[in-house]
């Protein structure tokens, strides 16, 4: 396949994967949901270069004001709120600290850093309120640290993502406002165009950069997958024969200063058998699609979190938690990874950071916990990294409550808007995750795919066929397996790769 043109404004819905690519804890944060109003800048959403409509919503341009409806406000002697402008759609949000748990000194930490990469300022006894708002977002305990999440902004093509992220993500109810009301027993209506969705991995064949060696692709060619958890021929730079434009459509990504530098007395600068080791770990960084986050030159707006260009030891940008992922001490898997023979024999199934060799990889890394005087206690009870990923492949489907499933008709019924993926599989099947390697899991019967440039199509598609403009992914070819009345099947339907809108059992007709 040839090289995939990246839409002028990217803006997958991915914004809801605060993830790293290689392994980080960038995107750790006290409140687990980003706006879910806007595009991103970046991938996963992700271009790193924010759309128009994005750009153009200054950040005072929906102040916060104080006169919202006091029927979906707290009340004016609620803690306090937080104001902060959105790191991926570059909007105004805001936090209102409403549950009883909440004291001063904990929101205030909280408010320090509401949503990864950004900085909030804390206003006690404040509310929520903007002249112009998507929907509030009620997350959380009331008698415990439970909060307020008011999105800004008057683009009803957001409504879907805002509310998918509440629900979905956040576990939060969505209260829609004028711009986006709460849906209705009525038909929905036609789904929007959603710029810049994630571009599922392609390989992309290229000849050898001047002075390079042949590659050992088809006719001396260098053939790369271009994906978050994709390698180029060992000794190669990743973003010379992949673009990181792509890349940064399966996940989110922003600017993030190190934790740490190295100076240039430190002792391991003088020992040959440590440096030697830090340049094969960084050619093996060089090597993935890790730069297209992790450098300066390839992430254009600035490294998120660690930067391998960060001297004289660049190991020492990375975080703690950030070492637990590479090393492989937390689980990772979610992001998906290519068998080492499709990936010129990186792996990445038992380190965060891929890697032609396993046993190297983990000693060096290992080495490196250690000299920060980390145990094996630390890394028990480490979680699986992934956040929202995690959560999608751990989530119980439950009994479709709204009509949802496939009827007598073949019709294929689903709620929450358009869609980009439509899956029917047998009940007990993995859900759906994300490619190469998870998002067709054994068990499935039917699934219908949106190409990224695509218009996402609307509830009531017929099981086993595709309308124009999409394309049948399972089976290949062929009708899929007929439904057996009677047994229970799950249906479940993204707006786009790690966004559900739809997951539930139903029972075929």
């Amino acid at each position: 396949m040839s090289r995939h043109t990246v839409p002028a404004a990217v803006s997958s819905a991915l914004y809801a994967l605060l993830l790293a690519a290689c392994g980080s804890d960038t995107g750790a944060s006290a409140d687990p949901l980003p706006d879910a109003s806007a595009p991103q800048p970046d991938a996963a959403g992700p271009a790193q270069t924010p759309d128009a409509a994005a750009q153009a919503e200054a950040p005072d341009a929906a102040s916060p004001v104080e006169t919202p409806d006091a029927a979906v406000v707290p009340p004016s002697d609620a803690l306090g709120r937080c104001d902060y402008t959105n790191t991926f759609s570059r909007a105004p949000e805001c936090k209102a600290y409403t549950g009883a748990g909440w004291t001063v000194d904990t929101a205030t930490t909280n408010c320090a850093a509401p949503v990864p990469g950004a900085t909030g300022a804390f206003v006690p006894g404040g509310i929520c309120g903007f002249d112009a708002e998507l929907g509030r977002c009620e997350v959380g305990d009331p008698a415990g640290e439970g909060y307020l999440l008011v999105m800004s902004g008057d683009d009803a093509s957001k409504c879907a993502l805002a509310r998918v992220a509440c629900e979905t993500f956040a576990s939060g109810t969505f209260t829609g406002s004028a711009t986006c009301p709460d849906p209705t027993d009525g038909p929905e209506p036609p789904p929007p165009v959603v710029g810049g969705a994630f571009i599922p991995p392609y390989q992309d064949c290229r000849a050898p950069l001047p002075g390079e060696a042949p590659g050992t692709g088809p006719d001396g060619k260098v053939c790369t997958w271009t994906a978050i958890s994709g390698c180029t021929e060992p000794g190669r730079r990743f973003e010379d024969y992949a673009s990181c434009d792509v890349v940064r459509t399966q996940r989110p990504a922003y600017p993030m200063a190190p934790r740490t530098t190295s100076h240039a007395d430190d002792p391991r600068l003088q020992d040959a058998a440590f440096m030697s080791e830090l340049a094969w770990v960084t050619q093996q960084v060089e090597a993935s699609a890790c730069v297209c986050c992790h450098t300066t030159r390839a992430s254009k707006i600035g490294a998120s979190d660690w930067n391998i260009e960060a001297g004289p030891i660049w190991t020492d940008t990375v975080s703690d938690l950030g070492l637990a992922i590479l090393a492989g001490y937390a689980d990772s898997t979610a992001f998906g990874a290519f068998p080492p023979d499709q990936n010129h024999g990186f792996s990445r199934d038992q380190t965060g950071v891929p890697t032609t060799d396993v046993a190297r990889m983990k000693a060096f890394l290992g080495a490196e916990w250690a000299r920060r005087g980390k145990t094996d206690a630390d890394i028990a009870g480490l979680p699986a990294f992934g956040g929202p990923l995690v959560a999608q492949a751990e989530y119980e489907p439950r009994a479709c409550a709204r009509g949802e499933g496939v009827d007598a008709a073949r019709t294929v019924t689903w709620t929450g808007g358009g869609a980009r993926y439509v899956y029917v599989l047998d009940a007990g099947s993995d859900n759906p995750g994300v490619p190469p390697n998870l998002d067709l899991p054994l068990g499935t019967r039917w699934r219908l795919d949106v190409p990224p440039d695509g218009q996402p199509v609307a509830s009531g598609v017929t099981y086993g066929q595709a309308p124009a403009g999409t394309t049948q992914k399972f089976p290949v070819s062929g009708a899929p397996e007929a439904l057996v009345p009677g047994q229970p099947y799950l249906i479940y339907v993204l707006l786009d790769v790690g966004v559900p809108v739809t997951r539930c059992l139903f029972t075929a007709q």
